[in-house]
């Protein structure tokens, strides 16, 4: 059975796993990123990540990282998380101490892979996914072109979206994106506006039925994600929405209410589907095996 090894490089952890071609994970393996560090020390670090695996096996590497990233050359255009990352040549770098093709893809891109490959998404052919954590990632696939890029490796950007025109300051320079309402540090942000006290969005979440400001968040929290489906469904026309990241794992707080607010806003629900994300910690790293795979064999 042929293996990749599969690289998930997350602003404070590198995982890394060795992957057989139907996904399954062999072997696991992570370090800390030291982002703040700068380059050279995080490219030490997935340099360690890669030695703790079984990576003479391994016909190829793939690594997800965040960022804009020029995937046919493997150059991070730009990322503002890793001092030094911006206009690195990903590839070369760590092709530098390994000796087989290394691939590399931004990181929301491979967990749409990853559920287009065996997860929730696996029966589809037009998908959109986000991710919904500390900011909000997107990524567009159709299965005649393939992944959406841009002509500045800039497309999918759906977390900056505007939702909320001069609304709240987001982190891209820009007022009124969908990261700064959808996010899930934005539940812990509109919670403190309203009553000058800091929880974390699980905690908030886990209030909602016996505090009327946590219920209000709440509230306009899945009204959010509704009208941020809405303009996604009219936009790209996809078969089914995926939503992962790390505030999927409260779903059954929001999600039926998100679904409620959708079906009431959007002109045309009935030929969309709206899906949870099966891999979430691994999606990383199972997407980056599959670019792995996918690469070598057709030769990119």
């Amino acid at each position: 059975m042929k293996k990749v090894i599969g690289i998930d490089l997350g602003g404070t952890k590198i995982n890394a796993c060795l992957i057989e071609e139907n996904g399954e994970v062999l072997q696991r393996s992570n370090v800390v990123t030291e982002a703040s560090k700068g380059r050279d020390i995080v490219l030490q670090n997935i340099r360690k990540a890669i030695e703790k695996l079984d990576y003479k096996d391994a016909l190829a590497i793939g690594i997800g990282t965040p960022g804009f990233i020029d995937a046919e050359n493997g150059i991070v255009t730009f990322a503002g998380n890793i001092e030094g990352w911006t206009g690195l040549n990903l590839k070369k770098a760590v092709e530098e101490f390994v000796d087989v093709p290394v691939f590399v893809e931004n990181d929301a891109n491979i967990a749409l892979l990853a559920e287009k490959w065996i997860g929730s998404a696996k029966n589809y052919k037009d998908i959109v996914m986000i991710t919904l954590g500390t900011g909000v990632g997107g990524a567009v696939y159709n299965e005649k072109s393939g992944l959406l890029s841009g002509s500045h490796f800039q497309g999918a950007e759906l977390g900056h979206i505007i939702l909320h025109p001069d609304g709240d300051y987001c982190t891209c320079g820009q007022h009124g994106c969908v990261e700064a309402y959808c996010a899930g540090s934005s539940i812990s942000k509109h919670y403190e506006k309203l009553t000058g006290e800091v929880l974390s969005g699980e905690e908030i979440l886990k209030l909602c039925h016996k505090d009327l400001a946590a219920e209000k968040v709440l509230n306009q929290y899945q009204k959010d994600l509704a009208y941020f489906l809405t303009s996604l469904r009219n936009i790209f026309d996809p078969e089914a929405i995926v939503i992962g990241g790390g505030v999927i794992h409260s779903k059954d707080i929001w999600w039926n209410g998100m679904i409620e607010k959708f079906n009431q806003v959007c002109n045309k629900t009935e030929s969309i589907n709206i899906i949870p994300a099966r891999f979430l910690n691994d999606a990383g790293v199972i997407g980056a095996g599959k670019i792995a795979f996918e690469r070598i064999r057709n030769g990119k």
